[in-house]
């Protein structure tokens, strides 16, 4: 019992780093500028804590098997107590990773809109020529007077 109650609080620990780095992936977000070096770190802090409060599931559902105990735990108050905290943390995590989501979509946005722009900027839209002639054709009737 004991070891189960130390794995539900190692999951509720890493939720609430996990919470941490969420906010600390969106805050780079809201930036106009992204530091590709800095988001990757927390992109990969992100996934180590993914990776282990994995682990510490599996781990969870191990001990749970003969105990006889399953989540919610509404037959133990303690256990149901810590497993509320995590559900509450695993939901606000989730929240947090729709906003990112949200944000790195519109930073994708931007980021096809400026490259559709520099992809247009190599047409010849420019109003002179390689030579410094206009590339336009001249349009109506040309007049040569002589005095």
């Amino acid at each position: 019992m004991e070891n189960l109650r130390s794995v539900l609080l190692k999951i509720q620990d890493s939720l609430g780093e996990l919470e941490a780095i969420l906010v600390e992936e969106a805050n780079q977000l809201r930036r106009t500028q992204i530091n590709p070096v800095s988001l990757q770190i927390v992109s990969d802090s992100k996934s180590q804590l993914l990776a282990t409060i994995s682990h510490y599931d599996d781990l969870r559902k191990q001990i749970e098997k003969p105990l006889h105990l399953s989540a919610p735990y509404h037959q133990n108050a303690r256990f149901a107590l810590l497993w509320k905290n995590i559900t509450r943390k695993v939901t606000t995590s989730n929240e947090l990773n729709k906003k990112i989501y949200d944000l790195l979509e519109i930073h994708i946005q931007k980021t096809e809109s400026i490259k559709k722009l520099v992809n247009d900027a190599g047409t010849p839209t420019s109003l002179y020529g390689q030579e410094g002639q206009s590339a336009t054709p001249v349009s109506g009737k040309v007049y040569n007077i002589s005095v």
